[in-house]
């Protein structure tokens, strides 16, 4: 073999081996760049996904905001109309309405004052108009231990669960069904202001309303049979 001969060979050769690798390099390079689009198109899809999700959070945030706006207003116009120092106030739960004891109560007893009639008769014609809506009754109280009418009282709970229950009785004596109203009796464990002083003390014998949103089914349940 000549000299020629062996350099065009040794020249095919190592085209043809470039060529191997050039097409080796290649597929490997279209292979690379489906996985990367496959990576990308899944990213896609989980951002779209998460765009969904943040629209549909953001909306009912919304609309939760809407709706407590507008139960606030709803019960800020309920105090004015009753009067008498009733104030709306935020909680964790949910905006409540409450009315002082001097609304309600004379100290340490659990009979409902004429001005407190009255002031339950606004309440229970706002749950007239509002046939979806149902109450919780909270009674509270300040943190002294019952001296004067410890002979009906043996704490302050039982006070308040006096208290609350005069409430529902007399909203149901209303019209009220009681199945849209729940009393809770929290006596001093829940006070908006110190028991250090004779003010905080006042703020915290008081009677809370809150109001939440229930159902026809839930209205005309009828009550569970059994018993003894």
């Amino acid at each position: 073999m000549g000299k020629a001969e062996f350099y065009v060979k040794l020249f095919l050769v190592t085209v043809l081996m470039g060529s191997i690798v050039g097409c080796a390099e290649t597929e490997e390079l279209r292979g690379l760049n489906r996985r990367q689009a496959i990576t990308i198109r899944d990213q896609s899809d989980e951002i779209d996904h998460l765009k969904k999700d943040l629209a549909m959070y953001q909306e009912k945030a919304n609309k939760e905001a809407e709706e407590k706006k507008r139960l606030m207003d709803e019960l800020d116009k309920l105090a004015k109309a009753i009067g008498h120092g009733a104030a709306v106030r935020e909680t964790p739960e949910g905006p409540v309405i409450q009315l002082p004891e001097i609304i309600l109560f004379d100290p340490g007893m659990a009979t409902l004052k004429p001005e407190g009639e009255t002031a339950l008769r606004k309440i229970s014609e706002h749950l007239k108009a509002n046939p979806n809506e149902g109450l919780r009754i909270d009674g509270h109280t300040d943190a002294d231990p019952i001296v004067r009418t410890k002979g009906l009282w043996e704490t302050n709970h039982h006070l308040a669960a006096g208290r609350s229950l005069s409430v529902f009785k007399y909203l149901d004596s209303q019209g009220v069904s009681e199945r849209r109203m729940y009393i809770a009796a929290y006596g001093p464990n829940r006070p908006v202001a110190s028991n250090a002083t004779e003010d905080g003390k006042r703020k915290n014998r008081r009677v809370e309303f809150l109001l939440i949103s229930i159902t026809k089914t839930e209205e005309a349940k009828p009550a569970e049979e059994g018993g003894s």
